[in-house]
């Protein structure tokens, strides 16, 4: 009996789509530079083997080290679709963090990470770098729950870092959800769903009394996201699921990941604990950077919203600061907006 018997039309079709494409992209952003450098694979980090990606048209470009968000959402499967000008300046690497992705299947009955785990596995991951690359520092960029943990690493190792890049800044992550929740609230009542209002607060309150996001309270979490994305504007496009899909860098551990939601609770339950704590707020233990800080926002940010990282940054002392508005974007200004954000960074490293 033939395999192709088994298999629904409808799901033959896009699995066979993705399968073409991802042949397509593997060639389209093939690094063909005597010098350049495309590597994906394993490096020993706090005593497991954590998943490492870099990509650069020549290795001797300063090197771009990207954090992801989250926790638990890596993008180095996907963010070939919206680097390829930074690669052609940049050494640019990804790090599936400890305990999501690539990573976690390397060793699941690791220990559930801490922030503490993440700014050391960071460190070590650093210091590989410098040693690899012949660079005395490297410029850190972080995403989301990325910036969180870069901003703490950059302001405690000037030594290592040339510059700290926030994309989508987490400032405090009550704060967040508190702010987005009131302007979806008013976007509710002017709609005339006052019954939909009731409920976002409802469900805010539930998410800002827990001290830990255990299985309920991700779900919580979840709902309230839902219910608030549903009166803001676009938070995450197209571009990601598209770029994911057909990605030459599209593992079995990617697409396990993608699905693994009680793995995903699990791993990062310590994480959301620490963020959650009532003295988690950037404000309060991040403002002095003695490296170049520059803050890009989505305009239509409400994740971490463009206000409250606006605030952060006029808060904030730094050698040199710039903020930076993508107008359009939401919570992905890199993959809504590429060609001006990688024009926007680009401009900025280039007067480190």
């Amino acid at each position: 009996m033939k395999l192709h018997r088994f298999l629904l039309p409808g799901v033959l079709l896009p699995v066979s789509a993705a399968a073409a494409g991802r042949a397509c992209q593997s060639g389209r952003y093939r690094i063909t530079a005597p010098n350049g450098v495309q590597r994906a694979g394993y490096v020993p980090l706090g005593g497991i083997r954590q998943y490492v990606q870099v990509r650069s048209w020549d290795a001797a470009h300063p090197v771009l080290l990207v954090l992801h968000g989250g926790p638990g959402s890596p993008m180095s499967d996907w963010s070939y679709g919206w680097q390829a000008a930074l690669e052609r300046a940049c050494t640019v690497v990804h790090w599936d963090q400890r305990g999501c992705g690539n990573t976690y299947f390397q060793d699941p009955g690791a220990p559930r990470p801490t922030l503490e785990h993440l700014l050391s596995d960071l460190d070590e991951l650093v210091d590989l770098l410098r040693a690899d690359f012949g660079v005395e520092k490297v410029v850190l960029l972080g995403h989301s729950w990325g910036t969180y943990l870069g901003a703490l690493y950059a302001a405690a190792h000037p030594e290592k870092v040339s510059a700290y890049v926030g994309v989508s800044q987490m400032v405090d992550f009550r704060t967040s959800e508190r702010v987005s929740a009131r302007e979806a609230v008013r976007r509710a009542r002017a709609a005339g769903r006052t019954r939909d209002a009731q409920t976002i607060l409802r469900e805010l309150e539930q998410v800002l009394d827990r001290r830990t996001l255990d299985r309920p309270g991700a779900q919580a979490l979840l709902r309230l996201r839902q219910h608030k994305e549903r009166y803001l504007p676009e938070q995450y496009g197209s571009r990601m699921l598209r770029w994911r899909l057909t990605s030459p860098y599209l593992t079995p551990s990617v697409l396990r990941w993608m699905v693994r939601f009680d793995a995903l609770v699990t791993s990062s339950q310590a994480l959301y604990e620490a963020l959650l704590d009532d003295h988690a707020s950037l404000s309060e233990r991040c403002l002095r950077f003695e490296v170049p800080v520059l803050l890009v926002a989505g305009e239509h940010d409400w994740t971490t919203p463009h206000s409250t990282a606006l605030a952060y940054f006029e808060a904030l002392s730094a050698p040199r600061k710039k903020f930076l508005t993508i107008a359009g974007a939401g919570h992905l200004p890199f993959a809504d907006q590429p060609e001006a954000f990688s024009a926007a960074l680009l401009s900025f490293l280039s007067r480190l």
